[in-house]
């Protein structure tokens, strides 16, 4: 089922498939989705006020390569407020080389802000891609977010 969050950054909306997040994106659409679940909701608003730094919210991929799994795996052991370079992420997940497959996989992250893809930055500190380059305000708004909470 689909629900949706209002926060500053637009209309958040999810899928939950047996109370385990499947989907979330951010959206500035109102797509007339009115249906709020509570404990999710709840996570998302303590995270936009800053007072909570990791959600506890069940996720499941059920889609997607086993190294694009890895990748979106490592990307949720990075700490609010801190980032990692595609490299990083790549030799967590033991393949350095595969540092262009990461960012096609952080690309294709199924589930926005839960599984912090907007953390993974260039090695040398830029902001490459977030869902493509178009939404790069997107990535920079929530570390600025997350920045001023640490």
């Amino acid at each position: 089922m689909k629900y949706v969050y209002k926060s500053f950054m637009g209309y958040i909306y999810y899928i939950l498939e047996n109370n385990q997040l499947t989907s979330m994106y951010i959206s500035d659409v109102d797509e007339g989705i009115k249906e709020e679940n509570i404990a999710v909701n709840q996570e998302l608003k303590a995270y936009f006020e800053g007072t909570k730094h990791t959600f506890d919210i069940p996720v499941l991929f059920n889609h997607g390569t086993k190294f694009q799994q890895d990748v979106w795996y490592a990307m949720l052991d990075i700490p609010f407020g801190q980032t990692r370079s595609y490299l990083d992420i790549a030799k967590s997940i033991d393949r350095p080389k595969a540092v262009r497959a990461v960012g096609q996989a952080c690309k294709r992250n199924p589930i926005g802000i839960v599984v912090p893809c907007h953390r993974v930055i260039g090695s040398d500190g830029s902001l490459t891609g977030y869902s493509g380059k178009n939404f790069i305000h997107v990535k920079q708004k929530l570390l600025e977010h997350e920045r001023r909470f640490v």
